[in-house]
């Protein structure tokens, strides 16, 4: 049990690491925005006080082509979980839980901020009844601190599967959680930006009044954190955006120049040197397919300058997508890179195996942490059985590539040619939900086959 001040202490140090990872954090979030006028112009070192600027500021802001948002998608929607199973094959009881605190829809935005930022955050609390409640936190806003699982001989081991000490940080609220209570304070005054509260005029015990503690009775520190990938070296890269930024800002800029370009010289452009007509006659000029000057033809040139080719522009952000496509791994026709072309639906398909090996890394990661929240939401609910069933396993929908057609025809063969009872596939058939297999297979019970049908067809092989 710690005591007031050493609560306060605590709290100071985790707002100190919080604001050392915003930093990098928030530039990651501010490159998943669309841009502002005021951002567009920062960009490009464009100032609205110059005369004429409104225009490239237009063209600074429609420069933003960004496909960092539609690779977080992609990988986003390859991550559904569907159901939990113990080590015997079965639905966990642990697995009620899940549905209870609607996890089916809320784990599209934890696993979101898991890609985005390489980490995310569940907690857990005690409800009436000893019920489970499940809340999520983004990293932007909780902060954690583990111990070194490295101890010299004769020092007591550190656990690193749960932390020693954590904190979420709403603006001037703030909550602390330690092995045995959770701790309440609010600051005075908060800093408008969160990379701030490192600076002693926020982060000071004169600014942090604590409120109070309350015991949460879990016996550790109820918070679970999932990595995109855990790694032995600490955090290297921070989810799959971080290293895409550089691109996008190259992207950006291809595409800032070729406006700039297409605003001034896309069209062609005659000159006369010699000669300045009046304003009428030149009025009249511009809506004739035919210029008559009436001037010495000595003094007088007349030509064209020829438009832009936009080729090379073409060319570079091309090259950039396909740059892209290549790190992040997804198939160069998802960002509309024109490398591919006659290819077939199978081919397709099998292009989206690097996007699908990356995706099964990451669910395997993030499995885990699925797999620890379960277990800890069966302890607090005192289902011991579940909570010490270490090899219960999260089982994710497969959604990777194919036509329906292939799906059944490769699940008829596990049928027919390896004996696999047809009953225990359909819950592969992609597309029917848990509730639509309960009814396919209640129907089968109630329905058996007749003697007329053939063994080794339909449902029933």
């Amino acid at each position: 049990m710690v005591n007031r001040d050493q609560a306060t202490s605590a709290v100071r140090e985790l707002l100190f690491v919080h604001a050392a990872e915003r930093q990098w954090m928030d530039e990651i979030h501010a490159a998943m925005q669309p841009w502002t006028n005021a951002e567009a112009s920062r960009r490009f070192g464009l100032s609205d006080a110059k005369v004429g600027r409104g225009r490239q500021i237009e063209i600074a802001r429609a420069s933003q082509t960004n496909y960092l948002p539609l690779i977080l998608d992609v990988y986003s929607q390859a991550l559904k979980v569907k159901n939990f199973y113990t080590s015997q094959s079965e639905e966990s009881s642990a697995w009620q839980w899940w549905i209870r605190n609607q996890m089916n829809a809320r784990q599209t935005g934890l696993h979101r901020a898991v890609l985005q930022y390489g980490t995310g955050y569940a907690i857990t609390s005690r409800g009436e009844g000893n019920t489970p409640i499940i809340s999520l936190a983004s990293p932007r806003q909780m902060v954690t601190l583990y111990g070194e699982s490295f101890y010299w001989p004769g020092e007591a081991g550190v656990s690193t599967e749960w932390p020693m000490l954590a904190a979420e940080i709403k603006h001037n609220r703030i909550r602390m959680w330690d092995e045995e209570n959770v701790y309440f304070f609010g600051a005075r005054n908060a800093p408008k930006n969160a990379t701030d509260w490192k600076q002693l005029t926020w982060n000071s015990a004169s600014n942090l009044e604590f409120i109070e503690s309350r015991p949460h009775g879990i016996g550790n520190v109820p918070v679970v954190r999932y990595e995109d990938r855990m790694l032995l070296d600490g955090e290297e890269q921070h989810g799959i955006i971080e290293p895409l930024i550089s691109m996008q800002k190259r992207l950006d800029m291809t595409n800032w120049e070729q406006g700039n370009t297409q605003w001034v010289s896309a069209f062609k452009q005659r000159y006369v040197i010699g000669w300045a007509p009046n304003e009428e006659t030149s009025a009249r000029m511009k809506a004739s397919d035919t210029w008559w000057i009436n001037a010495d033809a000595q003094k007088v040139k007349a030509g064209q300058f020829e438009e832009t080719d936009f080729t090379g522009y073409t060319e570079a952000k091309q090259a950039t997508l396909r740059d892209m496509t290549a790190i992040a791994q997804i198939p160069p026709q998802m960002a509309g890179a024109n490398a591919i072309s006659n290819v077939s639906a199978d081919g397709l398909a099998s292009m989206e195996n690097a996007r699908d090996n990356k995706a099964s890394e990451i669910r395997t990661s993030i499995g885990e942490s699925h797999e620890q929240l379960l277990r800890l939401c069966a302890h607090i609910a005192g289902d011991d059985e579940a909570a010490s069933d270490f090899s219960a396993e999260a089982a994710w929908q497969d959604l990777s590539s194919r036509s329906f057609a292939q799906w059944v025809d490769g699940l008829g063969k596990l049928a027919t040619m390896l004996g696999i009872p047809a009953e225990a596939l359909i819950e592969d058939i992609p597309g029917w939900s848990k509730e639509k297999v309960q009814r396919v297979k209640k129907s089968i019970e109630d329905n058996p086959p007749q003697e007329d049908v053939p063994t080794g067809t339909g449902l029933w092989t």
